[in-house]
């Protein structure tokens, strides 16, 4: 094993949407895919938390997802349908129109994205 530090980190971390399910009334299913990440920086995460503190309430809102925005690349097993046939290219305005479809799809990309920050020892104090 051996150490090669990058001027850009990415890696691939799995996504877990859990959200009520579409023919089970009163049932939840859980959706998953890939989501490739980059690692932000804390001097543009700072850069970024400092732009949307500038901004007035309306604007802010339309920045919320800035950070998370910044970091998700690439998604692979994304499918238009169950029968799985046509795979959905990523792009940051279907990254947006999910985030603004639903709970389950914020909850779980923000959960997913923050797991993969924080080590699982570092969660519970080993």
């Amino acid at each position: 094993m051996y150490f090669a530090p990058t001027a850009e980190h990415t890696y691939w971390w799995p996504i877990k949407i859990k959200m009520p399910s579409s023919t089970k009334p009163g049932a939840w299913v859980v959706e998953t895919f890939d989501m490739l990440f980059v690692a932000v920086g804390s001097d543009e995460a700072k850069r970024i938390s400092d732009e949307i503190k500038a901004m007035n309430p309306e604007e802010q809102a339309d920045h919320a997802h800035d950070l998370l925005l910044k970091a998700c690349r690439d998604w692979r097993s994304v499918f238009d349908g169950p029968d799985k046939k046509n795979e959905v290219p990523f792009s940051r305005e279907m990254l947006i129109a999910m985030l603004k479809a639903g709970p389950w799809y914020r909850q779980g990309l923000y959960d997913c994205y923050g797991s993969s920050l924080i080590s699982d020892k570092a969660r519970t104090g080993n």
